[in-house]
């Protein structure tokens, strides 16, 4: 299988402990991704971050996620996320 990009919004929520991350949400494009986090916020997320990661999931290989928009709170913790 060839290599494919994968766009993802994580909105960010505050807990008793700090800002938590949510469930993701994979989107169609980099400018969906984008969209999916201002709204995120718009509608009380206090933050969101929206990536992009390419790899062949076929064979489970990916490469570092890349940060294409940071919206809002984010915990410090969002560029460990990322290199995860």
């Amino acid at each position: 299988m060839a290599n494919v990009t994968f766009f993802v919004m994580i909105p960010f929520k505050k807990m008793r402990g700090g800002i938590v991350a949510q469930t993701g949400v994979q989107c169609q494009s980099e400018r969906s991704a984008i969209s999916q986090a201002h709204t995120a916020v718009s509608k009380g997320a206090v933050g969101a971050i929206a990536f992009k990661r390419s790899g062949d999931p076929g064979l489970g290989e990916h490469g570092e996620a890349t940060l294409i928009c940071q919206e809002g709170e984010v915990p410090d913790s969002v560029e460990d996320m990322l290199a995860a």
